[in-house]
């Protein structure tokens, strides 16, 4: 009797092998890219806790709504963890995984589930995916709002059973997203698609009436703190619709944005790589982009051109939000690798043999945008300096320090320059374990426990006494980061 492509156990099994698979490949580059690659801290994740650390109901700051939902969640991972470098990142960590999840239940739905598990796999790995996976900022807010937002927008429209719970998460997410730079664009896009095409619109119809205006009245009630935010401080509105404070000028951030996305040839100057895509991707993205031209009057087709011609106008006036594109540019990974499946397998129709065959030069294309998404991260981040000046460990060299100095029962000061000082203070608030100062008169020499300068206090200072240990780090220029004093030293 002849043998069967489903006899095979490889065939059979494809589907678990592959979630398997691309489950070990999130691990392993998520726990490669939150602790060691670059592990450390750059400027913005600083402020970032700052801004979650200074929440506060008695003192309300207008600034405060912007990104609030980021924030909560980092100030709730401080009061479980410390500040350090891990729970400053924590959130976009979670955050992340949780987007890729949503990636992958949002494509499956839209596409079919080989297409879902070689989207996530190549999302999971790109550059960009694990810079803000590790990235202790708001910027991951975009990403999973977007993947979640899409995804119950669209349950609402198709899933009878637990109609009510997608409606009230896709509302959720609506008022989460009016928090977030550019999230009303999503609002705007789904409402867009709702009113303009004609089976959204058809079922809309449908919905219960009562429900409907108690969603547009909570709609309208978790809009109010942003707009009397924004009436008390304009920036607010600037910031959160994407608008620059300053003067615009188009052709420095047409440049900038063309290097940011297509720049192979150049220089990493900023804390991401350049290109933020390799080139693979951008040829699956190409190939997504055609088909959606082409293929352009399905729902997914309305809300994806809607936000992708909101945003990239905007992403042009401010370069800076170009990774507010990584939802954009998964989905037409996604409608790109579903292009190339579909047309290889009508060339095929019969011939089972044939369409297996041809997903071995697929396999290689995927294969290979996975393994250079994570070569180029880890060799960028581990490496180049240009993008290594932008970060630095000193937060962990100091835990390090503190951790010896408590194992022996001896107080700590930190000796920090006026900038550092509100960062460490808010580390040593929660830390218990040392106190930070900027004044070093009354610390030298010391008496009863350990004095650590950081580079900037100790060049600033110069104290007369030399110290007992310097600790060095490779990640920065100035290679001296640490000065330490100790009562006892032998």
């Amino acid at each position: 009797m002849q043998s069967q492509v489903n006899d095979f156990l490889v065939y059979r099994w494809r589907y678990i092998l592959s979630y398997a698979f691309v489950g070990l490949i999130i691990a392993a580059v998520v726990t490669i890219a939150s602790m060691y690659v670059p592990g450390a801290l750059r400027s913005g994740e600083m402020n970032s806790a700052l801004q979650s650390g200074a929440l506060s109901m008695e003192s309300l700051d207008p600034l405060m709504v912007i990104d609030l939902p980021y924030h909560i969640l980092q100030r709730l991972s401080f009061m479980a963890f410390g500040v350090s470098t891990i729970s400053i990142k924590l959130p976009s960590i979670v955050l992340g995984l949780a987007t890729i999840l949503g990636l992958y239940l949002l494509v499956r739905t839209w596409f079919r589930r080989n297409v879902a598990i070689l989207t996530t796999a190549v999302a999971a790995t790109s550059t960009q995916f694990l810079f803000l996976v590790q990235d202790g900022t708001p910027n991951i807010m975009f990403s999973f709002l977007s993947v979640w937002l899409l995804f119950a927008a669209t349950y609402v429209t198709r899933k009878k059973t637990f109609s009510t719970f997608w409606k009230v998460l896709a509302g959720i997410l609506m008022a989460t997203s009016l928090y977030t730079p550019l999230g009303i664009y999503l609002v705007l896009a789904v409402l867009t698609t709702a009113f303009f095409h004609p089976h959204i619109r058809h079922l809309i119809r449908r919905f219960s009436r009562p429900r409907l205006w108690i969603g547009i009245v909570l709609g309208i009630l978790s809009a109010v703190p942003v707009a009397y935010a924004s009436f008390l401080n304009h920036d607010v509105l600037f910031t959160l619709i994407g608008i620059p404070t300053s003067t615009v000028h188009f052709r420095d951030n047409l440049v900038q944005l063309f290097f940011d996305v297509f720049g192979f040839a150049s220089q990493s100057n900023t804390y991401f790589l350049r290109p933020v895509y390799s080139l693979g991707l951008l040829l699956l993205v190409g190939v997504g982009l055609y088909k959606l031209f082409t293929y352009k009057y399905t729902a997914r087709s309305y809300i994806v051109l809607t936000l992708g011609l909101i945003l990239i106008p905007l992403i042009i006036f401010n370069p800076r939000h170009v990774t507010h594109l990584f939802p954009l540019v998964c989905l037409m990974v996604a409608l790109g690798l579903a292009t190339l499946i579909t047309d290889w397998y009508k060339l095929f129709p019969r011939n089972p043999y044939a369409r297996v065959a041809g997903l071995i030069p697929l396999s290689i294309l995927v294969l290979g945008v996975v393994y250079s998404g994570v070569t180029r991260y880890m060799n960028a981040y581990m490496y180049s300096p240009d993008i290594l000046r932008h970060y630095t460990n000193d937060l962990r060299l100091i835990d390090r320090e503190v951790e010896k100095s408590k194992a022996l029962k001896r107080p700590v000061v930190l000796i920090a320059s006026r900038n550092e000082v509100p960062f460490y203070a808010l580390v040593a608030h929660y830390s218990k374990s040392f106190s930070v100062t900027s004044n070093p008169a009354t610390t030298l020499p010391p008496s009863l426990g350990d004095v650590l300068y950081t580079h900037d206090a100790y060049k600033a200072t110069k104290p007369s006494v030399e110290p007992n240990t310097i600790i060095t780090s490779r990640m920065s220029s100035n290679g001296d980061r640490l000065y330490i004093y100790k009562s006892d030293a032998k």
